[in-house]
């Protein structure tokens, strides 16, 4: 049987057309493989270098980042190990070589993930290394999450930090009960607190969240936490009653705090702040927990009620810090400042791992700093070994009545970088003559918070 012409065409052209298909298809499969293979150590290797830094090994670190930029320069990824070098440098003092990976990430073309973080770190290097183009301190204010429900709110907010031409907002979850804010704002929202910072984040500002960490238990939304209430003690009724806050010692409650605050993992925040709202007072953190661990290292038999009732001594906040205090109050004092700040380290360690991105601030009270005995007794708090812990950044309140300098110089000499130091001053302080005269390097951050 003859075959036309025409149909033998069709027929070669037909193979000759599957068999260039099918060798398009094979020499694709080899290239499809070494693009996954590729894909798969660039995450190898940037992870290593991440967990060199989560380590603390920052020598390491560098090391790995620096030889990943150069091993990858056109790897989708490198702007993010830009930035973990940029941090990587700064961790081991190199500033210069910190500046210079910041300011790269600051200044890109087109907006990436990490720019508004970058200008804002590249500002504080180049004032510390004496730059030219450093505006000064850094400044900003703090605001109330309760007060920036809707756009207009944050809007006005960031048009007030501008206005001291602040580069960051602190912007500060207010304690509650129930659920309801103190400062009379709304309930709390953590969408409306997403949409709040991201917009913040869009504009340019960068955004520190503070909390303070025994009123988080308020806003567990499936479960209560009512077994993980503190213990108060009444000088009225000579009892302990429970408080309305929640007790750090619970290892339940220490996990759900690293539980909610992981929340905040895909937020555009520069920072996150310990902030002490509602400090462990002279009565506060008698919860039965506490009380037992006290007891136990100490192999004592402790009994709150009978330690103040037997003493009957008045322990004002303006108290005379020389009164007598019985020698097991002592004890507990030093106890519950050591065992507070041991928590907050092993929080901030695991933090540290879920949110790597985030600086960790402490807020410290100026009376601590100024008498160490007040300190200890009404806050809990040994503002020289809480310097000593992995905090970034410590924030001190300062009241317009009082005096400035001799806090913040204290913590300086002790600290040897005051751009580590942020003061939050009364907002009508800005147009007068006090902030002027703190240390230079010191931020400044103005309560906003009583602002309409």
């Amino acid at each position: 049987m003859s075959i036309s012409f025409p149909y033998l065409r069709f027929i070669v052209v037909t193979l000759f057309a599957l068999l260039l298909l099918n060798g398009c298809f094979r020499a694709a499969g080899p290239d499809l493989g070494v693009r996954a293979l590729r894909d798969q150590t660039e995450k190898h290797s940037l992870r290593q270098a991440e967990l060199a830094f989560l380590r603390a090994d920052y020598s390491t670190a560098v090391l790995l980042l620096d030889g990943f930029l150069r091993t990858h320069p056109q790897s989708s990824r490198s702007l993010e190990a830009r930035w973990w070098l940029a941090r990587a440098y700064q961790k081991t003092g190199n500033r210069s070589l910190a500046l210079e990976h910041f300011r790269f990430l600051a200044n890109t073309r087109d907006w990436n993930l990490y720019q508004t973080d970058a200008r804002f770190r590249m500002t504080q290097l180049a004032e510390r290394l004496g730059e030219p183009m450093a505006s000064g301190s850094i400044k900003g204010i703090l605001a109330s999450l309760g007060s920036v429900h809707t756009p207009s709110d944050v809007d006005s907010v960031i048009s007030a930090n501008r206005k001291i031409d602040g580069s960051m907002i602190l912007l500060d979850v207010p304690c509650s009960v129930d659920g309801n804010l103190q400062d009379n704002g709304q309930p709390f929202s953590f969408d409306t607190m997403r949409s709040a910072i991201q917009h913040m984040h869009d504009r340019g500002t960068a955004v520190y969240l503070g909390v303070t960490l025994r009123c988080l238990g308020h806003f567990a939304r499936e479960r209560k936490l009512e077994n993980w209430k503190d213990g108060a003690y009444d000088p009225q009724s000579g009892t302990v009653r429970h408080s309305t806050y929640y007790s750090l010692h619970f290892w339940g409650y220490q996990a759900f705090l690293a539980d909610w605050l992981a929340q905040l993992h895909d937020l555009p925040l520069t920072g996150l702040v310990f902030r002490n709202a509602v400090p462990v007072g002279l009565y506060e953190g008698f919860s039965p927990l506490a009380v037992q661990l006290f007891a136990r290292e100490f192999g004592v038999d402790f009994d709150p009620v009978r330690m103040f009732n037997d003493d009957r001594a008045v322990y004002a906040t303006d108290s005379n810090p020389g009164v007598h205090l019985p020698a097991m109050f002592w004890k507990w004092a030093g106890w519950k400042a050591r065992e507070r700040l041991c928590i907050l380290r092993n929080l901030v360690r695991t933090l540290r791992v879920r949110l790597p991105h985030l600086e960790f601030g402490m807020t410290l009270q100026p009376q601590s700093i100024t008498d160490p005995i007040r300190g200890l007794i009404h806050f809990a708090e040994d503002w020289v070994d809480v310097a000593h812990g992995p905090f970034d950044r410590f924030l001190i309140t300062i009241e317009e009545s009082k005096p400035v300098v001799v806090p913040v110089t204290e913590m300086i000499q002790h600290l040897g970088e005051p751009e580590k130091i942020w003061t939050i001053l009364p907002q009508a302080v800005h147009t007068r003559t006090q902030s002027g005269i703190l240390p230079k390097g010191v931020g400044r951050i103005y309560d906003h918070r009583g602002v309409p």
